[in-house]
């Protein structure tokens, strides 16, 4: 039995298993090889058809896979912020803190003296 038979005889099996094509023994019969010979590759390649489910990929892992594949990672902030150093890391998150709390601090101070105007207007 030929090696090349052998590998056509099976790929073309398994084309005929993935297909849902029933008759396989038209198939075998094309080949020199003896079916008894095959039945076990039969039995794996239709056993392997029933258990490998297909399955789509979220858009997010074919994304990250992509990025990775081809090497060009997104430079966003995150990301760009990601790659520091851990002391800058920590200094970045400390000034966005700080930065934060001053625009905080302003808007409170704001709609407190426009709540002390607001409150002698009806004062008086």
């Amino acid at each position: 039995m030929g090696q090349s038979n052998l590998e056509h005889l099976l790929a073309a099996v398994t084309d005929a298993i993935l297909e849902d094509d029933a008759n396989l023994d038209q198939i075998v019969s094309r080949y020199p090889i003896p079916r008894a010979e095959i039945e076990s590759f039969i039995r794996l390649i239709r056993h392997l058809h029933v258990t490998l489910v297909g399955v789509r990929p979220s858009r997010r892992f074919a994304y990250r896979l992509r990025q990775e594949l081809l090497g060009q990672p997104e430079w966003n902030v995150i990301n760009r912020v990601r790659f520091l150093p851990p002391r800058v890391q920590i200094a970045a998150g400390v000034a966005l803190l700080a930065g934060f709390m001053l625009i905080s601090r302003r808007r409170l101070l704001a709609e407190l003296t426009d709540g002390a105007a607001v409150e002698e207007i009806v004062a008086t």
